[in-house]
């Protein structure tokens, strides 16, 4: 099935490129790096390839980083003085895996999503879209269990939350004290963040989708209106639309 806008995309990418090929009156730029690269960040099958990858690349460095995190925690949670208190700093490095974990498939499944992706003339909207998701929900998810982890943290160790968290204190506006209102206060508000990135996020993405959408009627409209109308070439056809008053 032909896509109007789709082929308009192609066609006017190709004429770009055609006249930058034209234009240019310093071919010994084009063995430069800058020029081929503008070429390449401004066509949308390349982004839609390129940035999928930069995507997966991200988890990866993403589980790399949860290391630092993981083993200095690692470390404190066994010299904790009683059984209770390091069950509770096991229980956060539970939670803390799942949330590294939740960052890391949410990453990959919107690098799917992006990757098929049909090429277009404005083709930033819709992944933009769904980079917005992604921020929302890898967010959502990393805070929630985290939160979670620190209140069980405090609970069974008396600590205030900040002593395990570490860099990761900086994803949460406040820690609380160590008493067990402070663990129900950390969770709730990791609760409230967490939905709240959601929310914000889905309506900004649901917004430029809307935008994405419009501009694509726009194109096709122009297509539309681009095209000559087709005249009938048999004499026979031509009367028969005059009889018929069309």
């Amino acid at each position: 099935m032909r896509n109007p806008v789709q082929e308009q995309y192609q066609q006017k990418r190709s004429d770009q490129l055609d006249a930058l090929a034209g234009a240019s009156d310093r071919p010994w730029e084009d063995y430069l790096f800058m020029r081929p690269l503008l070429r390449c960040l401004g066509d949308a099958a390349f982004m839609y390839k390129a940035v999928p990858m930069v995507l997966r690349g991200c988890a990866a460095l993403t589980i790399l980083a949860s290391l630092a995190v993981f083993f200095s925690a690692g470390k404190m949670i066994f010299e904790l003085p009683t059984i209770s208190a390091i069950f509770g700093g096991i229980m956060f490095q539970l939670l803390y895996i799942l949330g590294v974990y939740a960052i890391v498939h949410v990453s990959v499944i919107r690098a799917r999503d992006i990757a098929r992706l049909q090429p277009k003339e404005n083709f930033m909207l819709p992944m933009s879209a769904i980079l917005l998701k992604l921020l929302g929900e890898a967010y959502a998810g990393f805070v929630a269990l985290v939160a979670l982890g620190s209140g069980i943290f405090v609970w069974f160790t008396g600590l205030k939350a900040g002593v395990i968290l570490g860099p990761l204190a900086q994803f949460f506006p406040t820690i609380g004290d160590a008493s067990f209102i402070g663990g129900i206060e950390i969770i709730l508000k990791g609760l409230l963040i967490a939905v709240a990135s959601i929310i914000s996020t889905y309506i900004v993405s649901e917004l430029i989708t809307v935008l994405s959408s419009i501009a694509n009627k726009d194109s096709t409209h122009d297509v539309n209106t681009a095209r000559p109308r087709q005249l009938p070439t048999r004499p026979r056809e031509l009367g028969a639309r005059i009889g018929n008053g069309s």
